[in-house]
């Protein structure tokens, strides 16, 4: 115990100080080396984020590249759907302009078949054509819309030879002037003709009535090549814009017989 007094005697007490120094050196190696191992550790964290970073990077560029793939489909998938809205139009033009000329083909097939066989006109006009009954239509309601009507020609039972229907009448109005008779075949109107001539007639039936002396008409209406069993109506339209049945005419085909049986 004496020999470190006495050192430190000698040393004017630096041993102390050297000591007390030492020890400091001593705890700040021991804190530098914590702070050494917290900085390794930290490092090691760094360098664990770091490649976490780098992985998330090119997790990150994958999603990218897949969203510019996706990208990319998406405008290869419009460009197709344009073009197949393209292609469709472009069909459904096609067939329209297939129709059309299919329309114009068949026509013209119709005009080349009338054309090659000039005969079945000239056997249709010779075919007998047989007026099998004339059919009054006028409703019971409608006679105070006429005075009267009548058919001079044809009558029921007669025979058409020259392929055309001659038709003579008259018709009177009561309500209204008759102004025209008009044929229609089922629900197209084939001839309109005027009622205007002169029928002594019916001023001798109607003289009190002053368009008696006018309410006769007559026209002539082709009938070859009609189907078989058709029916004509006749009807008259009064000034009034009236439309009164008059008549139906039946018509029907006759066999043609040899002059050698």
């Amino acid at each position: 115990m004496r020999l470190p007094k006495l050192a430190n005697w000698f040393s004017d007490g630096d041993l102390e100080k050297y000591q007390q120094q030492a020890q400091q050196g001593q705890q700040l190696q021991a804190e530098l080396q914590k702070t050494k191992s917290q900085l390794d550790k930290i490092n090691l964290d760094c360098q664990k984020s770091e490649k976490e970073l780098a992985q998330a990077k090119a997790q990150l560029q994958i999603y990218q590249g897949f969203q510019i793939e996706l990208g990319e489909t998406q405008i290869k998938l419009q460009q197709a759907e344009a073009q197949i809205q393209r292609y469709k139009k472009e069909i459904f033009d096609q067939q329209q302009y297939f129709r059309e000329r299919q329309t114009q083909f068949q026509e013209a097939q119709k005009t080349l078949d009338k054309l090659a066989q000039p005969q079945d006109w000239l056997n249709q006009i010779k075919t007998p054509i047989q007026i099998v009954d004339i059919t009054k239509t006028l409703p019971k309601h409608d006679f105070e819309t006429l005075w009267g009507f009548g058919i001079i020609t044809p009558t029921a039972k007669s025979m058409i030879t020259n392929g055309a229907m001659v038709v003579k009448g008259w018709v009177l109005g009561k309500q209204a002037v008759a102004e025209n008779v008009r044929v229609s075949y089922q629900t197209q109107i084939v001839l309109e003709s005027p009622v205007k001539l002169r029928r002594p007639i019916v001023v001798q039936q109607y003289p009190d009535i002053p368009t008696a002396n006018q309410s006769g008409f007559e026209f002539s209406i082709a009938v070859a090549g009609i189907p078989n069993k058709t029916e004509l109506c006749l009807e008259a339209v009064l000034a009034n814009e009236t439309i009164v049945p008059l008549c139906n005419f039946v018509l029907n085909y006759q066999a043609i017989e040899s002059n050698d049986t």
